[in-house]
C-alpha cells in the first residue's frame, strides 16, 4: 500500500482496511511519503530521497522505460508536481516480484504508483475518495485509466469517475467499519444530544448546524478541528479526538448530524465513514441529500434535508429528538443491520482483495 501520509487521524478508514486485510491472511506492506499523526499502527517504511546507486540500477535495468518516464514528466507536471526519478528508484527496488501496489487518494502517491508500474511492469490500483476527485483532480483520468482498476466509496463518485474516465474499470467499494468495535455497550439514554463529527471546513456544513442550533432545545456538540472553528457560535466544540474518544462520543449521543454541502470551491464529501460508524452504534442520522449520503441515510433511521437549509435541518433534528426511546432504538437497530450487510469493513476489504487477486492471476 503506497500512501502520501500515514497515519492520518481523519483517515481511520485506511487503518481499518489494512487491519481487515491482515486479519484475512493477506500480507500487506506499507510505504508512505511522510509520517502523519503519531506512531503508525502497522509496520511502515517511510520513503527516503533515493541514492545515486538506486537510480543507476533502475537506469541499467529499464533504460527505455526510464527515457519514456522523462518524456511523460513534461506532460504530467502541467497539472501537479512530479517527483524526480531518483525518488522512485528505492520503491521500485523494494517492489517484489508479483507484488501489487494499492493507493488511497488519487494524489501524489497515485502518480508515483502509475510511473513505477510503467517502469517495472508491476500493477497498481487506486481508491479515489473526495477532494482528489472534486477539488484537485490532477492527472485524474490518466491515473484511473492506467490502473488495473479503481475504486471509490459511493455510487455518487463512481458515476462521475466513469464519465470522466470511460476506459477505466471503476468499482464501488464502501469504506466500511468494524461492527464489532462499533457496537453499543449501553442502552440508548433517550436524551437530547446532537453530535457532529468532522473537520471544521466548509463542506461539512457545520455553519448550517450552528444556525440550526439556535432555538433547538438540545446540546449540540461537534468533534473536530479546522479553520472555521471561530465561525461556529453556539456549538460545543471538543477539538480533534482519537478513535476511542470518538467512539465514546457516539455512545453518549442521541442523533448524528451530517449537514454536508458542496463548498464554494467545489470541494465536497463522499460518504463519510463516521455516518456508518454512528449507524453501527444504532444512532439515528440527520443529513443532507447531498453527495453519497442518500445511499446510506434512509428511513427509518435517517432523515434527509436540502443542503444549506438550517431551518429544515432544525426541523428534522426536532422530529428525531421528539421520538420515544423505543422508536429510536428500533430505528437504530435497522441502521446497524444495514451496516452489517453493506458497510462491514471485512466484507468490503474482501472485495478489494478479490479484485487484486484477479489482477495477479
Amino acid at each position: 500500500m503506497l500512501l502520501d501520509r500515514f497515519p492520518v487521524l481523519t483517515e481511520t478508514f485506511v487503518v481499518n482496511e489494512l487491519r481487515a486485510l491482515q486479519q484475512a491472511g493477506h500480507e500487506v506492506r506499507v510505504e508512505a511519503l511522510e509520517r502523519g499523526d503519531g506512531e503508525p499502527p502497522v509496520s511502515t517504511t517511510y520513503r527516503e530521497r533515493g541514492s545515486v546507486r538506486d537510480l543507476a540500477q533502475l537506469l541499467v535495468r529499464h533504460p527505455l522505460r526510464c527515457a519514456g518516464d522523462v518524456l511523460a514528466r513534461r506532460r504530467l507536471r502541467r497539472e501537479e508536481w512530479v517527483r524526480p526519478l531518483r525518488a522512485l528508484a528505492p520503491v521500485a527496488r523494494r517492489l517484489r516480484r508479483g507484488e501489487h501496489m494499492h493507493v488511497h487518494f488519487a494524489a501524489g502517491a497515485a502518480l508515483d504508483a502509475m510511473r513505477i508500474a510503467a517502469l517495472t511492469g508491476a500493477t497498481y490500483s487506486v481508491t479515489a475518495h473526495a477532494w482528489d476527485i472534486w477539488l484537485a483532480p490532477r492527472n485524474l483520468r490518466e491515473k484511473l485509466e492506467r490502473a488495473a482498476f479503481a475504486t471509490t466509496g459511493c455510487e455518487y463518485n463512481a458515476r462521475h469517475l466513469r464519465s470522466l474516465a470511460p476506459r477505466a474499470r471503476i468499482e464501488t467499494i464502501v469504506m466500511g467499519v468494524d461492527p464489532q468495535r462499533f457496537r453499543r455497550r449501553s442502552p440508548p439514554a433517550g436524551g437530547r444530544t446532537v453530535l457532529g463529527i468532522g473537520r471544521l471546513v466548509a463542506k461539512k456544513g457545520f455553519g448550517d448546524l450552528a444556525r440550526a442550533a439556535e432555538g433547538l432545545d438540545a446540546t449540540v456538540r461537534v468533534v473536530g478541528e479546522g479553520p472555521l472553528r471561530d465561525a461556529l457560535p453556539g456549538l460545543e466544540l471538543t477539538g480533534a479526538l482519537g478513535p476511542e474518544a470518538v467512539r465514546a462520543e457516539l455512545e453518549r449521543a442521541d442523533v448524528l448530524a451530517m449537514p454536508c454541502v458542496v463548498a464554494p470551491d467545489g470541494d465536497r464529501d463522499s460518504m463519510p465513514v463516521v455516518v456508518k460508524e454512528a449507524m453501527a452504534m444504532e444512532l439515528m442520522v440527520v443529513a443532507t441529500d447531498e453527495v453519497g449520503l442518500p445511499e446510506c441515510v434512509r428511513p427509518p433511521w435517517g432523515r434527509l434535508v436540502a443542503p444549506g437549509d438550517p431551518d429544515a435541518l432544525r426541523g428534522a433534528l426536532e422530529e428525531v429528538l421528539a421520538l420515544g426511546v423505543q422508536e429510536r432504538a428500533a430505528a437504530g437497530a435497522a441502521a446497524r443491520a444495514w451496516v452489517l450487510e453493506y458497510a462491514d469493513v471485512h466484507r468490503e476489504s474482501g472485495r478489494l482483495a478479490e479484485l487484486i487477486a484477479a489482477v495477479a492471476s
